[in-house]
């Protein structure tokens, strides 16, 4: 049995050599520096490669978002970026305070980032300490053991490809994705959807408008992560790009019972406080279109309540930043969030979709349900 350990022991160290010598996720000065192909979109994958796609060279814009702007490739947003700007998108799902502000010291940390677009998502109301439990932190904090962790399966087989020459990374299935959105657009695009949305708003819409009783003192992630990291970026000359994601009306009353009772209260407050603590930060921007209720109302635009599907309403959306359109500011906020919390506590559930359908002939509708996406 001493003999087994000792060799089993043995074989783990010599692995763990090879993959800290190899070093695949660019975590050390050394190693084979692999890279990301220039026109992958990494989604969830991309939560191990945050070290090489930051300081890849090949790389000056980075989209640090979450589920709702995974889709976002940079075929889709060149149009909207200049010329001279070259982006990966490090979106992943389900991003929480402390994950987000490793990626982000990431970037500070990189001589190469010129431009950011952040999405402000929901969880900026969580605790600073809040991780994604899938989320690496061993490979981006500062505590050298940690990093035996990422000696696992997964990762000797990489480093083996990178020493037979495979130091380029790319998606293995990047059509996956887009059948993953179609057919949770379909699931989502139902009579019986529709109705259980319609209930779960009737139900909470008397207390959908109540207040928390928070300030901008409660939201730690914000005050202690988010804002000093804007003003980091600020300070090296970044542009920084803040985009609050576009929610569904129905949103607030479907997610209160999982994220809190008072969400669209905390939401509306933490947007203010980052809007008025970032407004005075040079190259930083930040943009909303949910006061639209042709946008955040109709659940047509959307696979799921809090993910848009529209190709025109998503392309609206990255195209703020290059028309600065819907814009916040410390002048304007008041009125946007009149607007957001009126269309919330008065919303009723729409579908323009499911409309046209029900309004078509038995045969038309027949094909229309069957090409939904």
């Amino acid at each position: 049995m001493l003999m087994a350990a000792g060799l089993i022991t043995t074989i783990y160290l010599a692995l763990a050599a090879v993959v800290i010598a190899v070093d695949p996720y660019n975590v050390y000065r050394w190693g084979a520096h692999p890279r990301v192909e220039a026109d992958v979109t990494l989604r969830d994958l991309v939560i191990d490669w945050i070290d090489v796609a930051a300081k890849d060279p090949a790389f000056n814009t980075f989209l640090i978002g979450s589920s709702v702007t995974q889709m976002y490739t940079p075929e889709n947003t060149q149009e909207f970026l200049g010329p001279d700007e070259h982006m990966i998108n490090l979106s992943y799902g389900g991003p929480r305070p402390r994950d987000r502000d490793l990626v982000l010291n990431q970037l500070i940390e990189s001589d190469t980032v010129d431009h950011v677009i952040l999405t402000f998502d929901w969880t900026y109301i969580r605790d600073p300490d809040v991780t994604n439990i899938y989320f690496p932190t061993f490979l981006y904090d500062d505590d050298i053991a940690n990093d035996l962790r990422m000696v696992n399966f997964p990762t000797i087989r990489t480093a083996f490809d990178i020493i037979a020459g495979k130091d380029l990374y790319t998606h293995p299935d990047p059509a996956s994705y887009q059948r993953y959105v179609d057919q949770m657009y379909e699931r989502f695009q139902s009579p019986e959807e529709m109705a259980k949305i319609d209930s779960t708003v009737e139900r909470y819409r008397s207390q959908i408008g109540r207040s928390s009783g928070k300030d901008c003192d409660s939201f730690h992630a914000i005050n202690d992560q988010l804002v000093p990291d804007l003003k980091a970026l600020s300070d090296k000359g970044v542009k920084v790009d803040v985009m609050i994601p576009i929610f569904s009306y129905a949103f607030y009353y479907v997610r209160r019972d999982d994220i809190s009772p008072t969400v669209l209260d905390e939401m509306m407050i933490a947007r203010r406080c980052l809007v008025d603590a970032a407004s005075d930060l040079p190259n930083v921007s930040i943009y909303a279109f949910d006061d639209d209720p042709a946008v955040a109302g109709d659940l047509a635009n959307f696979r799921e309540i809090g993910h848009v599907y529209d190709p025109g309403v998503l392309r609206k959306f990255i195209s703020a930043i290059s028309t600065g359109s819907h814009r916040l500011t410390r002048d304007n906020f008041p009125s946007y969030e009149r607007a957001v919390r009126s269309e919330v506590e008065n919303y009723h559930t729409t579908n323009t979709y499911l409309d046209m359908v029900r309004a078509l002939p038995e045969t038309e509708h027949a094909s229309s349900t069957s090409r939904t996406s």
